[in-house]
C-alpha cells in the first residue's frame, strides 16, 4: 500500500476520529450512562491528538524500481537450496490415512 502524503494523512485521522467520537457518544447515550462511560471518549481525542501530531514530508527522491538499495547477491543460501533432480523438502504431515489409527498403536490404519 502507498503512503499517503502527510496533509492526506491528518485529514483521514481528524475524519476517523470525527466518527468514531460521533458513534461512540450515541452509544453511550442510547445504550450506556455517559456520567460512568465518558473515559471510553477519550479514545478518539487519542486518535484525533495522534493525526495532528507532526509528519516528515515524504522523500521526493524514491529510488527507480531497479535500483533498489539491498543487495540480494548470494540469497538464497547455497546449503538452502536442493540438488538439482531432488525435489525440496517439504515440512507437512502425512495424510490422516496414512496415520496409525488410535496414535501410538500398531499398524493399523483408518477406514
Amino acid at each position: 500500500m502507498a503512503r499517503r502524503d502527510p496533509g492526506e494523512a491528518r485529514v483521514l485521522g481528524l475524519w476517523t476520529a470525527g466518527w468514531l467520537f460521533a458513534l461512540l457518544v450515541a452509544g453511550i447515550l442510547r445504550f450506556g450512562d455517559l456520567s460512568v462511560q465518558w473515559p471510553v471518549l477519550l479514545v478518539p481525542l487519542l486518535w484525533a491528538a495522534v493525526a495532528l501530531r507532526p509528519r516528515r514530508p515524504r522523500a521526493r527522491g524514491r529510488q527507480a524500481y531497479g535500483e533498489a538499495d539491498d543487495d540480494l547477491r548470494g540469497w538464497p543460501p547455497h546449503d538452502d537450496v536442493p540438488p538439482p533432480g531432488r525435489p525440496a523438502p517439504t515440512r507437512e504431515m502425512p495424510a490422516s490415512w496414512q496415520q496409525p489409527w488410535p496414535p501410538g498403536t500398531s499398524d493399523r490404519r483408518r477406514r
